[in-house]
């Protein structure tokens, strides 16, 4: 599914604002909240599309956040191409 990468956020953001901003965009699917940064993931490839083009730059929470395409698989263990254990434990024999 494509992911959004939110930039440059308040520290006091939370996930309901997140919301309200991309509302107007399309089905969200996840919003990931970290220290300053996020990532939001879209149902349909067209909405992320629009949601970058039209949200980067604009002012959430009083701070003007960086909206781009996510770079790379998610790091949490549900993306592709992560190493896997064995790939680990050959190496170190």
């Amino acid at each position: 599914m494509p992911r959004v990468y939110v930039g440059k956020l308040s520290y006091h953001v939370r996930e309901k604002d997140i919301q309200r901003f991309f509302s107007g965009y399309g089905k969200l699917l996840e919003i990931d909240l970290k220290n300053g940064y996020g990532f939001v993931e879209f149902e349909d490839m067209r909405d992320a599309d629009d949601a970058v083009y039209e949200l980067n730059g604009k002012e959430l929470c009083g701070e003007r956040v960086v909206i781009e395409h996510a770079r790379g698989p998610r790091r949490d263990g549900y993306g592709h191409g992560g190493r896997s254990c064995v790939a680990v434990l050959k190496r170190n024999l």
